[in-house]
């Protein structure tokens, strides 16, 4: 019968009352998984060197660092990429830059950046922000995008609520020099957006801050905002024809007027006011 011996750093056999020694090489202790020169908290030595396995304990503080930066969002009331709670927006909310609202007062510590105007009935809407960004011309005369719906009258522009697709098709036809008020709305930012966040509003956006006034006007009142009326200009995304766009007057139906005889063309300067979508 044969006696095997094992010992911790080789092999002792013993066979007919020989006794034959067989050494196995002590492992490294890279060969291991223990890379690092220098300890760390939490990680495990090498027992058979001044060697340590930092790995574990770095994927453990990673995934820490990650539920805790969670958690401070969800703490704010926001998620991933900034997009917060807007399930209770409603036209006239407040929209803030952590991407919830609120109806009546300003809430105590937040940044309000809009007010709803525009609402789907799927928890989805636009907002539009606080005031104009300027005067801009809307692109040049004589031009129809391929791409935008001809709409030859205010109430079959009012329903166009394609902002941002609308925005899009814009900016593929041409560059800011061409295109100037496209292009200042996809550029606006504000604190909790950012550039490409905001768009051009279409006509029907128009239409639904004509059609609640009260509502929305309260809104922008106790953001800080400016209201649309019956002397603001505005241009929206939603053409007309080669010449002209519908642009907001709430001194007419549905809160729309295009130009005419020559008129108000694309060529002419008007104010820019964004929406965001959400």
């Amino acid at each position: 019968m044969k006696k095997i011996l094992l010992a911790s750093a080789g092999v002792m056999v013993m066979s007919a009352g020989t006794v034959y020694a067989a050494c196995i090489p002590t492992p490294s202790c890279s060969s291991l998984g223990y890379e690092s020169s220098s300890s760390c908290e939490g990680g495990i030595k090498c027992p058979f060197g001044n060697a340590w396995n930092c790995t574990v304990i770095n994927k453990v503080n990673e995934i820490t660092n990650k539920v805790t930066e969670l958690e401070k969002v969800i703490e704010e009331g926001g998620t991933s990429g900034n997009k917060g709670d807007t399930s209770n927006c409603k036209i006239g909310s407040i929209f803030y830059s952590d991407w919830t609202c609120s109806s009546g007062s300003l809430s105590p510590g937040k940044t309000p950046i809009g007010v709803v105007v525009y609402i789907n009935g799927e928890g989805h809407g636009q907002i539009m922000a606080l005031g104009s960004i300027g005067y801009y011309k809307w692109g040049p005369d004589d031009v129809d995008i391929p791409t935008l719906t001809n709409f030859d009258s205010a109430e079959s522009a009012s329903y166009d609520l394609n902002s941002c697709a609308n925005t899009q098709k814009i900016m593929a036809a041409g560059d800011k020099s061409t295109y100037p008020a496209a292009w200042a709305a996809h550029e606006y930012k504000t604190e909790g957006t950012e550039a490409g966040d905001w768009c051009l509003p279409a006509a029907g956006v128009f239409t639904s801050y004509y059609n609640n006034q009260q509502l929305v006007n309260i809104g922008m009142t106790n953001a800080g905002g400016e209201q649309l009326g019956t002397d603001s200009y505005h241009w929206s995304s939603s053409e007309l024809n080669n010449y002209y766009v519908w642009r907001s007057n709430f001194g007419y139906s549905y809160g729309l007027l295009s130009g005419g005889s020559g008129s108000y063309t694309k060529i002419d300067s008007y104010e820019v006011r964004p929406v965001l979508e959400f």
